[in-house]
């Protein structure tokens, strides 16, 4: 049990360690949303496509 405890603040550890990095970069929503608009077409549609299938919204469900 001690393995997952320690995964689990290591984990939420780096995520705050991104988060505090990548806030000084993020001004606006605009950014935040859509990363500044410099994406490209390629990790643009990849987004979209784990946002669609992570939400759960996919075919053959309802």
């Amino acid at each position: 049990m001690d393995v997952v405890w320690t995964t689990l603040v290591l984990y939420m550890g780096a995520m705050l360690g991104i988060s505090a990095y990548a806030r000084k970069y993020i001004k606006t929503s605009a950014d935040f949303l859509v990363a500044g608009r410099r994406l490209g077409l390629a990790l643009t549609t990849a987004t979209l496509a784990a946002t669609h299938y992570g939400g759960g919204f996919h075919l053959g469900r309802s």
